[in-house]
């Protein structure tokens, strides 16, 4: 805000704190979903910068989305399509906050069309390429658990889990032991770590789940949990402890993790493979093999399977080959 004589003059920075503030005092989001939202609001201010918010119109926020395509960005090589149309949605919803709350009258975002989403080609690995990820990723883990290396042991663990289970990220490094039960063969998923670090609940109501895991896993996530407790004496009675943990007992770095994750998998010649690409392998995989989609939906935590579906959609024609084979065996013997 801004006062010269006895005119209050409106920012467009000023709006936007006003909006993420109001919307976390009030409890409408998370802390952190409201600070990431202002983010993307603020992309626009490098345009609106010292323009007073009833001045900024339709033909400014065009101006600024070209501006952000061709040279937004750290780097300045332009943002991403999905960058530019969470800013325009923020942007949108800023100023229909701010017209409810009687600061201004338009809202200039509504008649500018938001950018065409650019679709990202859905990567998984096949299953002889899961299946060598994973036994590489627990040959090492091994070798690292011996030399007491807990923390590199447990981005081994993290790759395993992903690919055994679906699970995002978030969710894996959320985990302690008190979520593995190893009788039932299941892990509950009930929290995540979110971008920022925080603890907080999974993605959405329906990623709170629990997830069947084979015997195979147990025995590995046996093996990492028998070595913390011998390097880190102070984890016997281990059960709140993190699974993913480094050596001094406390949870595994992400930030470290992701640096770890892209020169490791570089490395098997799977470059520019993310590790969330490991959790639409486990579903293709799934799918594929015959697994009905709303079990794949309940394992991924998705709210519904028409979601999976939408997602997972190029692993049904393999799926309907098998089936194809199968029901022909049993007509023509």
């Amino acid at each position: 805000m801004k006062t010269e004589g006895t005119s209050t003059a409106l920012y467009y920075r000023d709006l936007v704190e006003r909006w993420a503030d109001e919307r976390e005092l009030l409890g409408e989001v998370q802390p952190y979903t409201a600070h990431k939202a202002a983010q993307k609001a603020l992309l626009f201010e490098s345009t609106f910068n010292g323009i007073e918010v009833r001045q900024i119109d339709s033909h400014r926020v065009i101006d600024a989305l070209i501006n952000l395509t061709q040279h937004g960005g750290r780097k300045g090589r332009g943002l991403s399509s999905t960058t530019l149309r969470a800013a325009h949605l923020a942007g949108t919803q800023v100023f229909a906050w701010a017209i409810a709350k009687g600061l201004t009258k338009n809202n200039p975002f509504v008649g500018v069309r938001r950018p065409r989403e650019e679709k990202r080609r859905t990567r998984f690995l096949l299953p002889a390429q899961a299946a060598t990820l994973v036994t590489k990723a627990v040959n090492q883990m091994r070798a690292h658990l011996h030399k007491g290396q807990l923390q590199r042991a447990s981005f081994c663990l993290a790759t395993c889990i992903a690919m055994a289970t679906g699970m995002r990220r978030g969710e894996i490094f959320a985990l302690t032991w008190a979520d593995v039960n190893e009788l039932t063969l299941r892990i509950s998923v009930s929290k995540a770590i979110k971008a920022g670090g925080s603890l907080g609940s999974p993605k959405s109501p329906s990623s709170v789940r629990s997830v069947a895991i084979g015997i195979n896993l147990v025995e590995v996530l046996n093996e990492a949990r028998t070595a913390q407790r011998l390097h880190c004496p102070n984890r016997e009675d281990d059960h709140a402890c993190s699974v993913l943990c480094n050596e001094s007992g406390e949870m595994a770095n992400l930030s470290t993790f992701e640096h770890w994750w892209r020169k490791w998998a570089d490395g098997l010649g799977h470059e520019g493979l993310r590790f969330h690409d490991l959790r639409h392998s486990h579903a293709t995989i799934l799918i594929a093999s015959g697994v009905d989609v709303k079990t794949v939906q309940t394992r991924l935590g998705h709210s519904s399977a028409e979601v999976t579906m939408s997602i997972y959609a190029h692993a049904i024609p393999q799926s309907d080959s098998m089936a194809a084979a199968a029901l022909d065996s049993e007509l023509f013997g």
